[in-house]
């Protein structure tokens, strides 16, 4: 025996054998039964389901026909149809008058050796096709949605066997349809969040747009105040404008931050970027600051990935410059970016030895608009990090942190391979000091 399977039928319950030894091409059966389950649950729509049943389900059992019902209020809509004569398609019965009704409401197949000793069969409907005997299994036997008919035109006692492959298929197309409903849903979701996302962006994009003129107006206007009239205030009133100043800024560099995020979205403009070069070109732009700071940046020999350019540039430009900033006062920042290969991604790393970020602060950190640190000591929008990792989720990757206050920390970056590796353009292996 390859297995069993409870069967039910007007006589009761019992068990019988999934395949019996005795049945012809058992194995050729089983395998198509098989196939046939591991289709139904790659099915993405109802369309696919139909089909794959009028397709296959005649052959497991040798029948002359197979219908496709499915439940419409009171109603049974008989969908579609494979047999060697016509039957009932898109034709619609109450529920009371026909078998797929009464195995829909007595949640249980219908076996029926000879249609015209059965009063559950309306001779009118079947008189005029090939039909002698038939097979009703139900569609989600705990609240039927529908029934699957199978047929013969001669007189045929559909077996033990029979019966539990038919309803093991009808039962693998009840999951099909949940999955398919499941799907379906989904995607309306995916695609109101897709739809969501793009209206908050160009929002975002448009309100940082409008707001940088009035923002240069003010900051030049306080500017020119304190100029101008400066020297003949007191200072109290220098020390407002000062306030004011620096404020305005602030909001401005905020406004271009909000800009640079609103503005990463989905590209098509993916190529081969050689992540050593655009770590050099970010380090030769940063070439004041690193000065200022006195800060050493070291690297492995790092590889090409499949990428858009601007916004790798943008990511590991925001990350090295966090690495050099949260550094304590007085301190040299020490930053190294590293590399592995694992499992089909680049592992990046942006390691420094800075003040480090307490262990309930790490996911909070990439978060649009999240600081942990004073915004005195370590001036910034809280937009950076939500930038990296908005770029990075573009990118099908990752993007996580480990860190110890006071011990540094390290970001990681996980980057998926794509195609084979070019030749590396130079000496990717470098150290910057200021």
């Amino acid at each position: 025996m390859l297995g069993t399977a409870e069967v039910e039928h007007g006589l009761g319950t019992r068990t019988a054998p999934l395949f019996s030894a005795d049945y012809p091409a058992e194995l050729h059966v089983s395998r198509t039964l098989l196939a046939m389950m591991q289709e139904l649950s790659h099915a993405r729509s109802l369309e696919s389901i139909i089909a794959l049943v009028r397709a296959q389900a005649r052959s497991l059992v040798k029948a002359d026909g197979v219908s496709f019902v499915l439940k419409d209020g009171d109603q049974c809509h008989y969908v579609d149809e494979n047999a060697i004569g016509p039957l009932w398609k898109g034709r619609r019965f109450p529920l009371s008058t026909c078998v797929s009704g009464w195995a829909m409401m007595n949640k249980q197949p219908a076996v029926i050796e000879d249609i015209y000793k059965d009063p559950r069969v309306p001779i009118d409907a079947y008189a005029p096709t090939f039909v002698k005997s038939l097979v009703m299994v139900p569609i989600r036997r705990s609240s039927p949605i529908g029934a699957i008919g199978i047929y013969w035109g001669d007189h045929h006692a559909a077996t033990p066997d029979e019966l539990a492959m038919l309803q093991a298929v009808a039962d693998s197309v009840s999951i099909a349809m949940e999955n398919v409903a499941l799907y379906a849903e989904l995607q309306s979701k995916m695609k109101e969040l897709q739809e969501s996302n793009y209206e908050l962006s160009r929002f975002a994009w448009v309100a940082s747009h409008d707001l940088q003129e009035p923002l240069r107006t003010i900051t030049t206007q306080v500017e020119l105040l304190s100029r101008r009239h400066g020297s003949k205030l007191d200072e109290q009133a220098r020390k407002y404008i000062s306030t004011a100043t620096g404020s305005a800024r602030r909001l401005q560099h905020l406004v271009e931050d909000l800009l640079v995020h609103a503005r990463i979205e989905q590209s098509e403009h993916f190529k081969p970027v050689v992540v050593g070069d655009l770590v050099r070109t970010i380090i030769n732009d940063m070439h004041m600051s690193i000065l200022q700071k006195e800060a050493s940046i070291t690297m492995d020999d790092l590889p090409w990935i499949w990428g858009e350019e601007v916004m790798l540039r943008r990511l590991m430009q925001n990350l090295i410059s966090n690495a050099i900033k949260f550094t304590y006062p007085g301190e040299t920042p020490r930053v190294h970016i590293g590399c592995v290969r694992e499992q089909g991604f680049w592992h990046f790393t942006v390691r420094d030895q800075g003040i480090g970020i307490e262990a309930d602060q790490q996911e909070r950190v990439f978060g649009l608009f999240q600081r942990v640190h004073s915004q005195t000591i370590y001036p910034g929008s809280g937009i950076g990090l939500a930038t990296c990792k908005k770029i990075v989720e573009l990118h099908h990757g990752s993007i996580w942190v480990e860190s110890k206050p006071g011990k540094g920390s390290t970001f990681h970056v996980m980057l998926p391979l794509a195609g084979e590796e070019l030749p590396h353009q130079g000496d990717t292996h470098g150290t910057s000091n200021g």
